[in-house]
């Protein structure tokens, strides 16, 4: 009798213990879950460009983990603060390689310390870019950006080579255009050393406007804080009523579109404010 109440007590238990594993597993199969739905949402907020859903989606996302290269990306990326994203940068390009960002990482590193004036520093990111990630999207993007450096950093004659290689080699850039008119201001090369034909004339190009003053002093004064940082800044004029506005406007482009996407990438992560106007030649 004793054993057979010992042995119901014994069945008890070990569907008991059953119980609890099967509710246990189940748990973390949830949080397993919840965790890979979390940082492919968040990616997807990314590649859409919607950074505000994606600031909140990551504050409320159970995916918090300090390991995640996706997340750390993004808590770089959002940071309001440049100096403040560094770490998360340089954590996803150094520890985490061969994940999602690690590129873009990178070129947002080299972008940082090129609006810092540290050229040297900038070109060592951007060339980590171009040497290991040699199918990624940023790649000519960071080609053009090094040679940036290069023309900034004073070393003329080492520009001109590298712009050249830049336009004869690049795959896919919007910036091709923008290296043509660094080759002209720098005094130029032979026309039929380059593979793409010049900027052609047209009737309306395209200029990305940062700033506009009244007066023409204050005008020249952004001009010449910006050039620093900028390629062909410029003032341009536009009337409003019976009010001459002076425009601060930075480069040139044939298309709408390349102009967008200069400022998508250089302009957007340090000024706040800007539009893309139509100017004539």
């Amino acid at each position: 009798m004793l054993s057979m109440e010992f042995s119901r007590k014994s069945i008890r238990i070990e569907h008991n213990v059953r119980i609890l594993a099967y509710i246990f597993s189940g748990i973390i199969l949830y949080v397993g879950l919840t965790l890979g739905i979390d940082v492919a949402e968040l990616e997807k907020l990314f590649d859409q460009e919607n950074y505000e859903q994606l600031k909140k989606a990551l504050q409320s996302s159970t995916a918090t983990s300090e390991d995640d290269p996706s997340i750390l990306f993004f808590r770089g990326f959002l940071q309001e603060n440049p100096e403040a994203a560094v770490g998360d940068y340089l954590r996803v390009a150094d520890e985490f390689p061969n994940s999602k960002y690690a590129d873009f990482s990178l070129f947002r590193l080299g972008q940082y310390y090129y609006f810092k004036a540290n050229y040297v520093e900038a070109r060592r990111f951007f060339s980590r870019l171009i040497l290991n990630y040699r199918q990624s999207e940023l790649r000519d993007d960071a080609q053009y950006l090094y040679c940036q450096c290069i023309m900034a950093a004073g070393k003329t004659d080492s520009a001109k080579l590298f712009l050249k290689a830049f336009v004869q080699n690049v795959e896919r850039s919007p910036f091709v255009d923008a290296a043509i008119l660094d080759l002209e201001s720098l005094g130029g090369l032979p026309q039929q050393s380059l593979s793409q034909p010049a900027l052609k004339k047209k009737s309306v190009v395209f200029a990305i406007q940062v700033a506009s003053y009244i007066n023409r002093s204050d005008a020249q004064d952004a001009i010449r804080k910006l050039s620093h940082v900028f390629p062909h800044v410029r003032v341009g004029e536009r009337t409003l009523g019976n009010t001459l506005y002076y425009l601060v406007l930075i480069g040139k482009f044939e298309s709408r579109e390349k102009a967008a996407a200069y400022a998508r990438l250089y302009i957007a992560p340090h000024l706040t404010e800007y539009k893309i106007v139509e100017q004539t030649p």
